[in-house]
């Protein structure tokens, strides 16, 4: 797969699909199976790209700490990533972090946003600092011999189906971080917008999004809460929100279909308004 020099340093991606709408992800790395995959797979509509994120894997690697300007610099990467391919709208979805590139890009860049869908991957809750636990964590494991990754909760269940699929996270979350070097452990990405200091103001910042918006929130998240998943639903204007209630932070790769199949109904959606606005 190819990989594009954005920003002078190089960004690998991979493409899907073979639709008129583009949609863009970019992470630390993805899973072999992903929601972004499957959307290609169900839709013929969708050009679907997978970018790996500046710092990460076969991207360029970065040996300094960016300190808050980390999600500036992804968003910046993806939005001229999109210029070099020559695309002037598109359609951005992230997990997690992931996502967190997506605020960036919905506030920096909104002309350029045809919608924002957002997977477990609210701004953080305030309190504790402008650093999550797991983030934390992860970098202490730099340098740390058969370091498995930060800790997270997954929903106990009795479904042969998830069950299998949990199991699967664990060992390809423990290969993953086994296979990290140390700089890729070290990037200590902040919350974003640590500039906000409390969840009033960062109510008030999510107030200025105005593309249109789909969260989808596991209700047992250990990471994103459902209290500030609830926050951020209240506050995008226009936003649409799925609430999961037997799911957490691994909502996507345990749910990879359901998720696809919400996100294509809300792009649906979207587009059967903008045809009945066009025909008024």
């Amino acid at each position: 797969m190819p990989s594009l020099n954005v920003n002078g340093i190089e960004l690998y991606y991979e493409e899907y699909g073979h639709g008129d709408e583009v949609i863009i992800s970019a992470q630390s790395h993805f899973e072999e199976e992903c929601y972004q995959k499957d959307i290609a797979k169900m839709s013929d509509k969708y050009k679907v790209y997978l970018i790996t994120l500046r710092g990460y894997g076969k991207s360029t690697h970065v040996y300094e700490d960016l300190g808050n300007r980390w999600l500036d610099i992804w968003a910046d990467d993806i939005y001229q990533f999109s210029r070099l391919i020559g695309i002037d709208q598109f359609i951005y979805t992230g997990v997690s972090h992931g996502a967190g590139v997506g605020w960036y890009l919905s506030l920096k860049y909104p002309e350029s946003i045809r919608a924002f869908i957002s997977v477990v991957g609210v701004p953080h809750d305030r309190s504790g600092g402008d650093t999550s636990k797991q983030r934390l964590e992860t970098i202490a494991g730099a340098g740390k011999a058969n370091f498995e990754g930060p800790t997270f909760f997954m929903v106990p269940t009795e479904d042969p189906v998830r069950k299998k699929r949990q199991d699967e996270i664990r060992k390809n979350r423990i290969k993953s971080f086994r296979e990290m070097s140390e700089e890729e452990l070290r990037i200590h990405v902040r919350k974003p917008f640590p500039e906000c200091k409390t969840n009033e103001e960062l109510a008030e910042k999510l107030s200025e999004v105005k593309v249109p918006t789909l969260l989808l929130c596991g209700c047992q998240d250990d990471i994103i809460s459902a209290d500030i998943s609830f926050l951020a639903a209240k506050s995008v204007p226009g936003a649409k929100s799925i609430f999961y209630q037997d799911h957490s932070h691994t909502l996507a790769a345990e749910a990879r279909e359901l998720v696809a199949n919400d996100v294509l109904q809300f792009l649906k959606g979207l587009r059967d308004r903008k045809t009945v606005e066009n025909n008024r």
